[in-house]
């Protein structure tokens, strides 16, 4: 014989659905526009960047994260990168650009190890 079926008791509505509207209510977002190559236009948006750091870099960064990754700061590497590429991006544009906006590129830096650097040693754990 099966168990019977237990019904619980709710509060009916959920209290936060003032503040978050229900996926079923949402119109569903535009498809991001196309950028074919260039930077993105609106604020926001994100994309995967894959690069080499020094080994004691990353690993002082993971542990800056861990450390700080309750409140009030809750970091993120994410957030640590962002705000680093942030400071010496503006740090650059006041040294060698009269602190302008850098004129946006034709083409896509080179990727790849430089020719002639040494080769290093890939961490195989984290």
């Amino acid at each position: 014989m099966g168990r019977p079926k237990i019904t619980r008791r709710t509060i009916g509505e959920n209290p936060l659905d003032v503040l978050i509207a229900s996926p079923a209510k949402k119109a569903p977002a535009p498809p991001p526009p196309s950028t074919n190559g260039k930077a993105p236009t609106t604020s926001g948006e994100t994309t995967r960047a894959t690069f080499y750091l020094p080994i004691e870099l990353l690993e002082d960064a993971r542990n800056a994260v861990v450390a700080l990754s309750g409140p009030p700061v809750r970091l993120t590497l994410t957030k640590l990168a962002e705000n680093a590429f942030r400071a010496e991006v503006e740090r650059l544009k006041r040294k060698h650009n009269d602190g302008k906006t850098f004129p946006q590129r034709d083409e896509d830096p080179r990727v790849g190890r430089p020719i002639g650097a040494k080769t290093r040693k890939r961490a195989t754990s984290r």
